[in-house]
C-alpha cells in the first residue's frame, strides 16, 4: 500500500465495490430465481398425467388444468373415452398414430399421457390435454393468474429490497475504506497543522497510507524536524545572546568604574603627588584601551556573523600572510621567553578569500599562545595543503579544560573562568571561528594532545567553486 497511488488506490477499490455488487445481484436474482421454480413446483405438479392418476375418476383433480383451458381424459385399451373433465374439444377415441402425433408432431398444445391399471385388472390412459398460448412445452407460463402475480410481484419486491439494503452496505464499506486511506490521514495531517500553527509542539505523523500522501506524511515529518531545530536554536541563540549581553556588562563595568573613580580623582585634585597622578592616568588609558579593544573585537565578530554585510573575495598567498603574521608578534614572543617554531612552505599557498579577515584569525590564535602560554613554553605554526589547506598552531601551555571544548569558541568563553583581568575580550576564538566559516572552512580543537592544539581547514575553491589552480596555474 505504501508505494500505491491515490488512482490506483480508488480504481481498485471501484473495482472490487464493483465486483461486489455484481455478486449481489447474482445472488439476489438467483435466490428470486429459485423462489420462483420452488413456487412453479407447488402450484402446477398436477399438470403431469401420470401425477393426476386416481382409481376413482372423480377425485382425479383437475382444476389446474382447467384453469390453463384444458381438459384430462380416461381412455380405455381401445383408446376409446371413458371420462372427460376440463374445457376443450376431446375425441371420442383415438387410433395409436393420432395419440402419438400428440406428442411428437405438436403444435396444438401441451399433451401428457400416463398408463395404469385398476383394481379389477382393466388397463386404462389418462391423457391432459392444455391448449397452445397458455403453456409452452418448457412449461414456461405465460399467463399467469392472480394468485401468481401476486407471489411474483413479492419475490421481485423483497429483491430490491435486498439489492438496496446489500447496496447501501457495499457503499457504506467502500465509504470506510475510501475514509481510512484518504480522508483519515488528511484530517490528522489537518489537525497536526492547526497545532503547529498555534505554537504548540505537535508530534510526527505514522499512519499507513497511500504513495502521495506518504510523501506528505514524510515532508510534514521533515518540517516538523526543522522547525524543532531552528526553535531550538532560536532559544540557544536567545540564551547565548542574553548571556553574552551579561558578559559584556560584565567586562565594561569594571573598567568603566576604574576609570570613574581615577578621573573623580584627578578632576577633584585630591591626589597632589605629580607621580601618583600619572600612575591613575596610566590605569584610566589602559582601561580605555581594553574598552576599545573590546568594542573592536564586537563589531569584527558582528561583522563576520551578518550575512548582508558586503563580503568581497580576492587571490591571496596564505603562506606569506602565516609567515608576515607570526614575524610582527615575534618580538613579543621572544621577550616572554616563549619558542615559535614555524613550519610554512617557501612556495606560494594559494587561497581565495577575504585578506584582513583571515590575517586576524591567525593573529588572534597567536595572541592567545603568546597570552597565555608560560615563560620557556613553546608555540608552534604548521601550514600544509592536501585536500584543501591546513592550518595548526599549538603550545605546550595549561591547555584547555576538557569540558570547555565544545564552547571555547562560544562568545566570552574562556580557557580559565577565574582569568577575567588579563587583558582579553574573551571574544577571539569567537572571530576566529566566525573569520574561518565565512570562507568555508572549519576550526576545531584537538582535546587529545595537551597543552592547546586548534586546527584550521581552508578549501581552494573561489565563490564559484573553480580550483585556484585554474585560476593561478599549477602551483610550484
Amino acid at each position: 500500500m505504501k508505494g500505491r497511488s491515490v488512482h490506483t488506490s480508488l480504481m481498485m477499490n471501484y473495482i472490487l465495490f464493483s465486483v461486489i455488487l455484481g455478486l449481489i445481484g447474482f445472488l439476489v436474482y438467483n435466490h428470486m430465481y429459485g423462489a420462483r421454480d420452488a413456487y412453479l413446483s407447488e402450484t402446477l405438479p398436477m399438470v403431469k398425467a401420470d401425477e393426476l392418476i386416481r382409481d376413482n375418476w372423480e377425485d382425479i383433480p383437475y382444476e389446474t388444468v382447467h384453469h390453463f383451458g384444458g381438459y384430462i381424459q380416461i381412455l380405455d385399451d381401445n383408446l376409446n373415452s371413458v371420462f372427460v373433465r376440463g374445457e376443450g374439444q376431446a375425441r371420442a377415441s383415438y387410433t395409436e398414430k393420432e395419440l402419438n402425433a400428440l406428442f411428437y408432431e405438436g403444435g396444438s398444445g401441451y399433451y401428457s399421457a400416463a398408463p395404469f391399471i385398476t383394481e379389477e385388472g382393466r388397463e386404462y390412459r389418462l391423457l391432459v390435454a392444455i391448449p397452445s398460448g397458455a403453456v409452452v412445452k418448457e412449461s414456461r407460463m405465460v399467463k399467469p393468474n392472480e394468485e401468481q402475480t401476486r407471489v411474483f410481484s413479492g419475490f421481485i419486491l423483497r429483491g430490491l429490497l435486498l439489492f438496496l439494503l446489500a447496496f447501501l452496505l457495499s457503499l457504506w464499506l467502500y465509504s470506510r475504506m475510501t475514509a481510512r486511506r484518504i480522508t483519515a490521514p488528511l484530517a490528522a495531517i489537518s489537525q497536526r497543522l492547526g497545532k503547529m500553527s498555534e505554537g504548540e509542539e505537535g508530534g510526527r505523523l505514522h499512519m499507513p497510507a497511500n504513495r502521495e500522501l506518504m510523501d506528505i506524511q514524510r515532508n510534514f515529518n521533515r518540517m516538523a524536524d526543522k522547525l524543532e531545530q531552528a526553535e531550538q536554536m532560536n532559544r540557544k541563540l536567545a540564551e547565548d545572546r542574553r548571556r553574552m549581553l551579561m558578559d559584556i556588562a560584565h567586562d565594561l563595568k569594571t573598567p568603566i568604574t576604574t576609570i570613574q573613580g581615577y578621573a573623580e580623582v584627578l578632576r577633584l585634585g585630591i591626589e597632589e603627588n605629580e607621580r601618583q597622578r600619572r600612575k591613575y592616568a596610566s590605569h584610566i588609558y589602559n582601561k580605555a584601551i581594553y574598552i576599545a579593544a573590546l568594542v573592536d573585537d564586537l563589531f569584527a565578530l558582528t561583522k563576520f556573523e551578518s550575512a548582508e554585510l558586503p563580503f568581497e573575495r580576492k587571490p591571496l598567498d596564505f603562506a606569506e600572510l602565516c609567515r608576515t603574521t607570526a614575524a610582527d608578534l615575534y618580538d613579543s614572543f621572544e621577550q616572554k621567553g616563549i619558542e615559535l617554531d614555524i613550519s610554512i612552505p617557501e612556495r606560494p599557498v594559494r587561497l581565495h578569500g577575504h585578506e584582513a579577515y583571515m590575517r586576524r584569525a591567525v593573529a588572534n590564535l597567536l595572541t592567545n599562545a603568546l597570552k597565555y602560554n608560560r615563560r620557556g613554553g613553546r608555540v608552534w605554526v604548521v601550514l600544509r595543503e592536501q585536500n584543501g589547506v591546513h592550518l595548526t598552531v599549538g603550545d605546550n601551555g595549561p591547555g584547555i579544560p576538557k569540558h570547555l571544548g565544545r564552547a571555547i569558541f562560544d562568545p566570552f568563553v574562556r580557557g580559565d573562568q577565574a582569568r577575567r583581568s588579563d587583558g582579553g575580550s574573551g571574544l577571539g576564538l569567537s572571530i576566529v571561528k566566525a573569520a574561518v566559516e565565512k570562507h568555508g572552512g572549519q576550526v576545531r580543537l584537538d582535546t587529545e594532545t595537551e597543552g592547546t592544539v586548534i586546527h584550521i581547514s581552508l578549501p581552494v575553491t573561489d565563490p564559484h567553486g573553480k580550483q585556484d589552480e585554474q585560476k593561478y596555474g599549477k602551483k610550484v
